[in-house]
């Protein structure tokens, strides 16, 4: 596997295709190796902030997703129960 490079256009690159994680460890690479480099500490709260709501967002449509099969479950099982009984 080749080195990828370690530049913000290459960070942006991976941000823009939604690769958040990989942009955010290249700003975090740069600024180990300039820890005062604004733009790039803004860059690590911000992609920090977008991976937290993509998360969020994931286990929020988990729960949605997992509360619609339970009640397909129950209406499955009333069901099964109603047609046993017919």
């Amino acid at each position: 596997m080749a080195l990828e490079p370690k530049t913000k256009t290459f960070a942006g690159i991976y941000e823009s295709q939604g690769h958040y994680a990989e942009a955010l460890n290249i700003y975090i690479d740069l600024l180990k190796e300039n820890p005062l480099d604004e733009e790039s500490a803004d860059n690590v709260k911000r992609l920090q902030s977008l991976i937290k709501e993509a998360s969020e967002g994931k286990k929020r449509t988990a729960e949605t997703q997992i509360s619609s099969l339970e009640t397909f479950l129950q209406k499955t099982y009333a069901y099964r129960e109603t047609s046993k009984n017919t």
